[in-house]
């Protein structure tokens, strides 16, 4: 089996600013293996989170793939309709964002909008869902895991939201989890505990990570190489 997952070949993505259309990501190149983790780096508007969304073929609003090509598992991504795209993203490719408060929706338990992902896309029914979930939790070392799931997210603090942020992105066993600067609103003994899990879940399920970060000591800790992100390029 070819041990490469995720092929990236001269990336052009521009951005929209006063209807003028400015170059955010230059002829970029990236290779990812199969439970390898990269750590990319970058000062703040390098185009570091633009490079890890377009590893799933999606860009923001007011952004734009020009030109490249991305493989993922040897399937070109940006000749996919919308529809194969969404069977991807969330099933073998899963995104953990900056702002976990954000990224989960305050009137919805903790364990349902785990158990949503894999239910929509028919890899697991309800009850195998929450049954996974309480794993996870324990997994990801949140406290009294077989209840947790049945609290709302301002019932939990920043830490443990993080934590459960990664379980749901593990919920379908992805190829890849693209980690978005996820320790970046947390205190710093928070940060280690977290990252120590990330980095210990990752490994354990032998899954391909991008990890995103503009702090070189907290990517050395969890990346196996490490790609520096300068001015797009």
């Amino acid at each position: 089996m070819n041990n490469r997952l995720l092929e990236i070949r001269n990336l052009e993505i521009d951005g929209e600013s006063d209807e003028v259309w400015h170059e955010i990501i230059k002829d970029l190149d990236l290779d990812l293996d199969r439970g390898e983790v990269l750590g990319l780096i970058g000062e703040s508007g390098a185009g570091k989170s633009t490079l890890g969304l377009a590893a799933m073929n999606f860009v923001r609003p007011g952004c734009r793939i020009r030109g490249g090509t991305i493989r993922f598992d040897g399937q070109e991504l940006t000749a996919q309709s919308e529809t194969t795209l969404r069977k991807l993203r969330g099933v073998r490719i899963a995104y953990v964002a900056q702002s976990a408060a954000a990224s989960f929706n305050p009137a919805h338990q903790l364990i349902d909008q785990f158990s949503e992902i894999p239910v929509v896309h028919n890899v697991k029914n309800r009850q195998d869902a929450e049954a996974d979930a309480k794993g996870l939790y324990r997994r990801v070392l949140l406290p009294d895991p077989d209840a947790i799931g049945y609290r709302y997210p301002h019932q939990v603090s920043g830490g443990q939201l993080q934590r459960a942020m990664t379980a749901m992105a593990l919920s379908c066993r992805p190829d890849l989890i693209i980690f978005d600067e996820p320790t970046t609103a947390l205190d710093v003994t928070t940060q280690i505990e977290v990252l120590t899990t990330i980095r210990d879940i990752v490994r354990e399920f032998n899954t391909a990570a991008i990890y995103i970060s503009h702090d070189l000591a907290v990517v050395a800790q969890m990346a196996d190489r490490i790609m520096v992100l300068r001015y797009g390029e």
